[in-house]
């Protein structure tokens, strides 16, 4: 059971990283901040802070924090991806941007997945 509370609450938190980060760091800026909220939400929703517990018994405990860190991480990923897309189709010039760095872009959107699911199994293991 996906924990949607949790989910947005990550997304709002991978947008203020992101766009803190992004004057600071630069491109790394939305992999940090997308990597940061995985592991906040990871961590939430492992404590259960928001009811994100699912009644599978297949799994142990600790696999399951582990699983449900990492769907949650990835759902961050995914919407922080996007944004993070958008942010640099504002910033850096629309349609020349994704005409010469299309391929680039769903690089990006991948990338932020994989690190948002990693963040939150991190996020999970630490709490």
């Amino acid at each position: 059971m996906v924990n949607w509370k949790a989910v947005i609450i990550g997304f709002i938190l991978t947008v203020i990283f992101t766009s803190i980060l992004n004057q600071v760091i630069g491109s790394f800026g939305s992999y940090i901040g997308v990597i940061t909220a995985g592991i906040i939400v990871g961590y939430m929703v492992n404590y259960n802070w928001m009811n994100g517990v699912s009644e599978n018994r297949r799994f142990s405990e600790k696999q399951k924090s582990l699983i449900f860190g990492a769907i949650h991480g990835g759902l961050i990923g995914i919407l922080g991806g996007i944004v993070a897309v958008i942010i640099v189709l504002i910033v850096g010039g629309g349609p020349y941007i994704v005409e010469s760095f299309g391929v680039l872009l769903l690089v990006e959107i991948i990338a932020d997945v994989i690190l948002g699911a990693v963040g939150g199994a991190f996020g999970a293991m630490i709490a």
